[in-house]
């Protein structure tokens, strides 16, 4: 068994791909295209909840929002 660990990898979070999900293997990432998984199925990228990719245009962020007393 080997262990790797990404210098672009931040709490579970990908720096190179636009702060996405840790997924190693997936476009954009460091392994991509030099990797082949067991399974074969190359990851797409996942953002975090909240994040601006999950947002339908047009509508802000929680950043915001106002709170009401």
């Amino acid at each position: 068994m080997s262990g790797w660990g990404c210098p672009h990898e931040v709490n579970g979070i990908c720096d190179k791909v636009d702060g996405a999900w840790c997924r190693p293997g997936m476009m954009g990432c460091i392994l991509y295209g030099k990797v082949t998984f067991r399974d074969g199925v190359v990851p797409s990228p996942v953002w975090p909840p909240g994040h601006e990719r999950n947002r339908p245009s047009g509508l802000p962020g929680p950043e915001s929002a106002t709170e009401n007393p």
